[in-house]
């Protein structure tokens, strides 16, 4: 099984943008998320997780505050497959930038 390893980023803003999308034909395992706070105050972030096969987004963080200057870490994989994803919003806008570590196996049977 053929394999690749990517990272995004993106600068989260007051309204719901997509992160990381599991591109045709790969699921992808999900090793490392970050959330920087690029501001000197506080601000808070969430992030939501879309299931494909319930079609519904489920809450990975909701209001969850972030000090000036910090940043966190999620270790904890996750499992996503086609047309998943990863979204996220923050309190102010261009304050928060989120990066996914991804691991992403070539997988045809994800039609």
């Amino acid at each position: 099984m053929t394999t690749k390893n990517r990272t995004v980023a993106k600068e989260l803003t007051t309204s719901n943008a997509n992160i990381y999308s599991v591109p045709p034909n790969y699921e992808a395992e999900i090793q490392s998320i970050v959330i920087s706070n690029i501001t000197a105050s506080s601000k808070t972030f969430t992030l939501e997780w879309y299931n494909n096969d319930t079609t519904s987004y489920y809450a990975l963080a909701k209001d969850v505050e972030v000090h000036g200057n910090s940043m966190l870490q999620v270790t904890v994989p996750l499992w996503l497959v086609k047309n998943e994803l990863i979204r996220g919003s923050a309190s102010a806008n261009s304050s928060v930038v989120v990066t996914v570590y991804a691991r992403e196996l070539y997988s045809p049977k994800q039609f």
